[in-house]
């Protein structure tokens, strides 16, 4: 099968749609951090690139639309361009901050099995429930 067969496009494009996020509140913190990392990684290789890779917009199966999409898309591209810049720097400062999250996650459980090896009284505080 073609990529331009119109019955794979559409089937394609039914699969797309129909396909189920991973539940974001089942994530770990390094599921969280890699994902990121991996959408910083690529909104950077798509800064430099003419067309993004996987612009479904730009697919049509009629010839002269098609290219009439590219060249719609190339006068207007250095304004996207912006945005995935943009979209790359905000990735970045958020896989940051994931990180430091992950810190702070491995320091609180440090100090829970501090807290849990000290003799005396055994009941913790209220906010620190487990």
């Amino acid at each position: 099968m073609s990529g331009e067969d119109p019955a794979f496009q559409q089937l394609a494009r039914e699969l797309y749609w129909r396909e189920e996020d991973v539940s974001r509140s089942g994530m770990t913190i390094d599921d969280v951090r890699n994902r990121l990392h991996d959408f910083a990684a690529l909104m950077r290789a798509d800064e430099t690139s003419p067309i993004p890779r996987g612009e479904v917009n730009l697919a049509s199966p009629v010839r002269w639309r098609r290219q009439l999409k590219m060249r719609l898309f190339r006068l207007f591209r250095p304004i996207s361009w912006r945005y995935d810049r943009l979209l790359a720097d905000h990735a970045e400062l958020t896989t940051a901050l994931a990180e430091r999250v992950q810190q702070l996650d491995a320091e609180v459980a440090r100090l829970r099995e501090e807290l849990d090896a000290r003799p005396g009284p055994t009941t913790r505080p209220s906010g620190l429930a487990s």
